[in-house]
């Protein structure tokens, strides 16, 4: 490793003195302020498109795309309302979250002529849908609901709101599911990238797509069919999977990134835990766990331990691990370029029963890349030292809070508190804006660009306000996650 990342190494290792209980709450009591202020910016000026341009003050049409793929993701159904609604009761804002749902279900239309991404609908609205439900009908949290409710515009008790809200949210979920099934229509059952939501599937889309996006949608679409009673969600989830992990490499365990649809052939020869790939991985261990299904835990533990060991580099000195691209066949590493979108595998690492110090040492090399810059660059070159030229933004993502968040809860250690408040000082500093946060679009200049995702609602303020509100006393806490034991266990599936 250069000189450079290995200064920044002895430096994190000195900055490990956690932070106050105090400063946890006003940490955390911040979190809440942005969400505020980056939802109220979003009602003023994105609503009721997908999401907010926050440089420009004005919503992101789905009909007037300029994007490229980018825009795939844009269906004209609110994604962001959808996607961040249930943070809204993680942090504890009731009046938002009934006056989101009630628009949500009186407003949220899917019968568009628009083709969409597969894999976007399914984890921001499918599963932004399936987890409103949830946290509706889930009893533990009936008084949280029902104070909610009680904020409703809706002339009806808090119970009957309640149960409108169940229902409306189930048949919204259906309706989406419905329109998404002709993407698994393919000779290998592989879903197709894109879908139109009125049409199906179009013969002139491209079959081209990638083991995360094709393989991403097992927790979603089982839930569904749990709530609907028609397993044909589960099932096509299922296949692609199965298709998938069918054609991984004999001699590495790696299934590869871009895949045709189609043929089920393996468009290119690289592979690795980033882009293309990450939650493939992800969504084997977890669903494994949500449906108690020995197979798939099989798979996602064998995948998980495959795809760590054959990506890994190690710099045992400095308590280093990174992860870089390799050949799919044989392993051979192909790239020095580290992902952004990686920063999840430390988490990833826990919940697959990894050591605790391995994916204490594979946050620390993502830890350093973001102290050097401010921010996590998507792509960073270890020979150069550098971002790469055409992957020096950093859109608001989650990933390194989600790991922070799980260390966090695993060792108790404060530094990854003081890490989730150089993060927040960080959002705070560079990319609060008037409407809302932008994304830098360049993490060297920490220029900014007209961009604010919807998981920026879904995960990233989700993840950030948890880190510091579960790190206090139950008495203390705003989120729901202030029960027992086993009323914690029993909210597991939550988002």
């Amino acid at each position: 490793m250069r000189r450079a990342l290995l200064l920044l190494a002895a430096a994190t290792a000195t900055t490990n003195d956690g932070v106050s209980y105090e400063a946890r709450i006003v940490l955390r009591d911040r979190v809440r302020d942005m969400h505020a202020h980056a939802l109220q910016s979003y009602m003023d000026h994105g609503y009721p498109h997908d999401e907010l341009l926050p440089l420009s003050c004005e919503g992101r049409r789905w009909d007037a795309r300029k994007r490229g793929t980018l825009d795939d993701s844009l269906g004209g159904y609110m994604m962001t309302l959808v996607d961040g609604v249930d943070t809204q009761l993680v942090v504890g804002d009731h009046e938002a979250f009934a006056r989101s749902l009630d628009i949500i279900t009186s407003e949220v239309s899917f019968d568009r002529d628009v083709s969409v991404s597969t894999f976007e609908a399914t984890i921001r609205v499918l599963g932004g849908l399936l987890s409103a439900h949830y946290l509706v009908t889930e009893p533990v949290l009936r008084p949280a609901i029902l104070r909610a409710a009680a904020n409703s515009t809706l002339d009806a008790s808090p119970v009957d709101t309640r149960r409108r809200w169940a229902r409306e949210l189930k048949g919204l979920a259906a309706d989406l599911g419905a329109r998404l099934l002709p993407a698994f229509r393919t000779p290998t059952g592989i879903p197709a990238h894109r879908v139109n939501l009125r049409r199906g599937l179009l013969n002139d889309e491209s079959r081209e797509t990638c083991a995360a996006a094709a393989g991403t949608m097992l927790l979603e679409f089982a839930r569904l069919s749990r709530l609907t009673g028609d397993r044909r969600y589960a099932q096509k989830a299922r296949e692609a999977v199965d298709a998938l992990w069918r054609r991984r490499s004999a001699r590495t365990d790696l299934v590869g990134s871009t895949i045709c649809a189609k043929t089920g052939r393996w468009l290119s020869p690289g592979t690795g835990i980033g882009a293309g790939v990450d939650s493939f991985y992800e969504y084997l261990v977890k669903a494994a766990l949500y449906e108690d299904d020995p197979v798939l835990l099989e798979r996602g533990l064998a995948g998980v331990a495959a795809a760590h060991q054959t990506t890994a580099v190690r710099d045992a000195s400095n308590n280093l691990t990174w992860n870089l691209d390799v050949r799919r066949d044989d392993g051979r590493r192909i790239s020095s370029r580290v992902s952004s979108l990686a920063a999840f595998w430390p988490s990833l690492l826990l919940l697959a029963g990894s050591d605790v110090g391995e994916a204490q040492m594979t946050f620390r090399g993502y830890w350093e890349i973001f102290r050097r810059f401010g921010a996590l660059p998507e792509l960073f070159d270890l020979d150069s030292e550098t971002a790469v030229h055409f992957g020096k933004d950093a859109p608001l993502r989650p990933e390194l809070a989600e790991s922070a968040l799980h260390l966090y809860l695993r060792t108790n250690d404060g530094h990854y508190l003081v890490v989730g408040r150089e993060l927040i000082n960080a959002l705070n500093d560079d990319s609060r804006v008037a409407c809302g946060f932008a994304a830098v679009a360049d993490v060297d200049s920490k220029r900014l660009d007209d961009r604010m995702d919807s998981y920026f609602f879904a995960e990233t303020l989700k993840y950030l306000f948890l880190l510091f509100d579960l790190s206090l006393e139950p008495q203390d806490r705003q989120s729901f996650f202030c029960c027992d034991e086993r009323s914690v266990h029993r909210l597991n599936s939550t988002r």
